[in-house]
C-alpha cells in the first residue's frame, strides 16, 4: 500500500554508501573478499548501521549480517544483498541493496511504523565467490546444502558445518527482495529509472576443442591447411546471428581461447575455448547449442559441460508490486531479465522473490568506474520501501 510522501533520506544514504566503500577502498577499486580484515570492518559498520536503524543484529563465523526489525507475526520479509566484491571492483555493487534496505528500515523506524511481517535486512556473505565460491551465503541462510569442495574450503577459515547450519533462517519467509544495480547499459541508454526483474537467466558454460594439423605456416598452402583455428573462428562466427534468432535478450561469449603450439609461424594444431550462453529460460540455451552444433559440429573434436545453472523466474505478484510502487512515485520502469546471478537466485527457490534494477552509467560494473547516480540510487530505495508496504499487505 502507497503511503503518500514517505520517503528515504537521500543524503544518509549516499554517506552510508561512501562510508561503506571507504573501509575497502584502493588505487584499483573496492576490494572487499569474504574473511578480509577489509570484509570484517565492514561487517562491523553493517551493523552499527543497523542497530541505529533499530534492528536487533545476528552475526556467525560465515560473514552473514542479519539485522531484524520485529513486526506483529513472526512471518518474514527479507531485504539485501551482498557486501563482498570482486578483485578491484566497485562501490555500489550489492553493497547498495545492502545499505538501501537499511534506509528503508530507518525510515520504518524514524516514522514508528510497525509492519505486519519482521523485516529481515541480510548481508549475504560470499557472493561473488572469490573467497570460496559464489552464493554460499545465501544458500546457507536458506538451507541448501553446499558443496563438498565449498565446505572443504569453508574450513580452511575455521568455519564448520555447525557454524552453517546456524545461519539457516528458521522462520517463515513470505517474501525476499533485492535492490542491486543492473551492471549494464539498458536501463542507462533507455533513459529508465527502474528496471523490474522478471527471472535472473539460465547458464551453461562449455569447453569445446578443434583439432587441425601442424605445419610450416610459410610453405603450406592456404587450400591445403587443416588449421584448427579456422574451425573455431567459424563456430565464433556465427554466436551473433544464432543469438539474435533465438531472443533478443540471449547472449553467448567466447571469453577464453587458447591455441597451440602459439606460434607465429605453425599453422595451428589445436584450439581449446570456452563457450558460455546466457538465456531468459532454459530451453533457449539448449537451442543456441544446437544451433551452433549443427552449423560447426563436424569441425568439433570434443567438447564438455564444465557448468550450468537454472534459469530462477521471479515472482509474478511481486513483480507487480514493485511496478505499481513505481508508479505510484512517478518512476519510469520496464520489465527486464538479469543476465547476471544474484542472491535472489538462491532466495527465489524457497520463497516469493523479486528484484529491482536501477542504472548503471555506461553499463559498466565489476570495475572501479562503475557508478550509478546518487539520485537513482535513492528513487530504487524508495521504490524499495514502497514495495515493502505492499508485500506486507499480501498473502505469502
Amino acid at each position: 500500500m502507497y503511503k503518500e510522501g514517505i520517503h528515504i533520506d537521500a543524503s544518509r544514504l549516499r554517506e552510508k554508501l561512501e562510508g561503506l566503500a571507504d573501509l575497502a577502498r584502493t588505487p584499483e577499486g573496492i576490494c572487499r573478499l569474504t574473511f578480509t580484515p577489509a570484509y570484517a570492518r565492514s561487517c562491523d559498520y553493517v551493523q552499527e548501521k543497523m542497530e541505529q536503524a533499530g534492528m536487533t543484529v545476528q552475526r556467525g563465523k560465515l560473514g552473514n549480517v542479519v539485522g531484524i526489525y520485529p513486526g506483529e507475526t513472526d512471518r518474514r520479509i527479507v531485504l539485501g544483498s551482498h557486501i563482498d566484491s570482486v578483485p578491484n571492483g566497485g562501490m555500489f555493487d550489492g553493497c547498495l541493496g545492502v545499505m538501501g534496505a537499511i534506509e528503508a528500515v530507518r525510515t520504518l523506524h524514524e516514522k514508528g511504523i510497525r509492519l505486519r511481517h519482521t523485516v529481515e535486512v541480510v548481508a549475504f556473505a560470499e557472493e561473488e565467490g572469490a573467497t570460496i565460491s559464489s552464493l554460499v551465503g545465501s544458500r546457507a541462510f536458506c538451507g541448501l546444502p553446499l558443496e563438498p569442495l565449498q565446505q572443504e574450503k569453508i574450513a580452511r577459515f575455521g568455519v564448520t558445518s555447525q557454524d552453517v547450519e546456524a545461519c539457516r533462517e528458521t522462520n517463515p519467509i513470505d517474501f525476499s527482495l533485492e535492490l542491486h544495480i543492473e551492471q549494464g547499459g539498458v536501463l542507462d541508454t533507455q533513459g529508465i529509472s527502474i528496471g523490474v526483474v522478471t527471472g535472473i537467466v539460465s547458464q551453461k558454460l562449455y569447453e569445446l576443442e578443434f583439432s587441425g594439423k601442424a605445419n610450416h605456416a610459410g610453405t603450406t598452402p592456404m587450400d591445403l591447411r587443416d588449421d584448427a583455428l579456422v574451425k573455431a573462428a567459424r563456430l565464433i562466427s556465427f554466436c551473433a546471428p544464432v543469438a539474435k534468432l533465438i531472443s533478443e535478450d540471449m547472449v553467448i561469449t567466447v571469453g577464453r581461447l587458447e591455441v597451440f603450439p602459439g606460434a607465429t609461424n605453425v599453422v595451428p594444431e589445436k584450439v581449446r575455448l570456452s563457450l558460455e550462453i546466457r538465456a531468459r529460460e532454459d530451453w533457449m540455451v539448449d537451442k543456441a547449442y544446437e544451433r551452433l552444433m549443427e552449423q560447426c559440429g563436424q569441425d568439433v573434436s570434443s567438447f564438455r559441460l564444465l557448468w550450468q545453472e537454472e534459469a530462477h523466474p521471479m515472482d509474478p505478484d511481486v513483480m507487480d508490486a514493485i511496478s505499481e510502487a513505481a508508479g505510484m512515485l512517478g518512476l519510469s520502469h520496464k520489465r527486464m531479465v538479469s543476465g547476471a546471478g544474484h542472491d535472489s537466485m538462491t532466495l527465489s527457490q524457497v520463497t516469493r522473490s523479486g528484484m529491482i534494477f536501477v542504472p548503471s552509467v555506461g553499463g559498466l560494473s565489476h570495475c572501479k568506474e562503475e557508478y550509478t547516480r546518487w539520485e537513482d540510487c535513492a528513487a530504487g530505495c524508495d521504490v524499495l520501501l514502497h514495495t515493502l508496504f505492499q508485500l506486507d499487505h499480501m498473502e505469502g
